[in-house]
């Protein structure tokens, strides 16, 4: 073989050589941008993740005072019932056996 064309084809190797650490260089440069921002971006949904718990959190507190709330007016309003159907009963008999603060 000829030394100049051995010559040649050592520098071909050897620039195709660098040409590909370059383009691993630039590929590796642009992963690594990639990956960043696939962090901030999992790093914001787990901040968004955490609030949305908190949130829920608090609703459930809510929901409990407002079921307690809620108890206590039925408790209150059973004992309207109560009351109201003992007025009645005492109105109805009354009347059936007539007002005796009428007379």
């Amino acid at each position: 073989m000829d030394p100049e064309i051995g010559a040649i084809l050592s520098n071909l190797t050897q620039a195709l050589t660098a040409i590909g650490v370059i383009a691993i260089a630039i590929s590796s440069f642009a992963n690594r941008r990639k990956l960043n921002t696939m962090n901030d971006q999992i790093i914001a949904a787990a901040v968004a993740a955490g609030m949305a718990a908190e949130k829920a959190k608090e609703a459930a507190a809510n929901t409990e005072v407002i079921v307690a709330k809620a108890d206590d007016v039925r408790a209150q309003l059973a004992e309207v019932r109560e009351a109201a159907i003992a007025v009645n009963a005492e109105v109805i008999d009354r009347l059936k056996n007539g007002d005796p603060d009428r007379r």
